[in-house]
């Protein structure tokens, strides 16, 4: 069982997370097969043994692995997995993405965001509204991408907080993987990161006049706007990929209209 060269991160285990999270939510690795033993991981990754069992006991949590006494470690079925887990949303967002998986983040955004921005909007504390404000704001003043991205993940998660539901906040770390993973799945051009800031704008806009019915069709134009660019997104990442399997397969090379 081979391991990839990229350098280890100073906690060994979080290799081996990596590693064989990856590769289950990749489906290297099937529902219901085994796992070698700990001996036999633990050569494979050039760690130790309470490194592997580490490891393991953190995907046990995420619930992608089981343990069973005397016949070892096996993979569970996708059905048992945390799939709001942050991990898990990486592993996904790092592999061929599919249209499956995109539309599920749609809904579950369709669901929760409308909703929670209503709910904001009249219950949101000034200090509250100060606090979506101001993330607008950086998303619009700064030019590094990484830093747009949190000023984004903030401003939604800022309005979850807002609504004032202490059972919509427990969600907040699940719902924050995909969000996460909804911001960073697009790279937008000037003109589509103007027009998305209206959008934005116009959310912030009825929650700090305390219009809870402008504000969920706000979220609602921004989510359908997300989900619109993402399916587009898709559409073209196949298109791209069978034009290029058509090429990879035509006599002399050549394009394939």
């Amino acid at each position: 069982m081979s391991t990839s060269r990229r350098k280890l991160p100073l906690r060994l285990h979080e290799h081996v997370v990596h590693e064989l999270g990856g590769r289950i939510v990749r489906g290297e690795l099937k529902a219901d097969e085994m796992l070698p033993v700990e001996d036999d991981l633990a050569a494979a990754f050039g760690v130790s043994r309470t490194v592997v069992r580490e490891a393991i006991r953190v995907l046990v949590h995420k619930h992608l692995l089981e343990v069973r006494t005397r016949t070892g470690t096996r993979v569970l079925p996708s059905v048992s997995w945390n799939h709001l887990d942050p991990d898990i949303l990486r592993w996904r967002f790092a592999s061929a993405l599919d249209a499956k998986f995109v539309s599920n983040v749609i809904e579950l955004r369709r669901i929760v965001e409308p909703a929670a921005a209503e709910l904001a909007a009249a219950r949101a504390t000034p200090r509250a509204v100060r606090a979506i404000e101001a993330a607008l704001n950086d998303m619009a003043t700064t030019t590094d991408v990484n830093a747009h991205h949190a000023a984004d993940l903030r401003f939604h998660l800022l309005i979850l907080e807002a609504a004032g539901n202490d059972l919509l906040l427990g969600l907040r770390h699940g719902i924050e993987g995909a969000l996460s993973f909804a911001i960073r799945l697009l790279t937008r051009s000037k003109e589509e990161g103007e027009s998305s800031h209206a959008l934005q704008k116009a959310v912030a806009d009825a929650i700090t006049g305390k219009n809870p019915a402008a504000a969920r069709a706000a979220m609602d134009r921004l989510v359908d706007r997300w989900a619109a660019d993402s399916m587009r997104m898709i559409s073209r990442n196949r298109k791209g990929a069978s034009n290029r399997e058509a090429r990879r397969k035509s006599p002399d090379n050549t394009s394939v209209a």
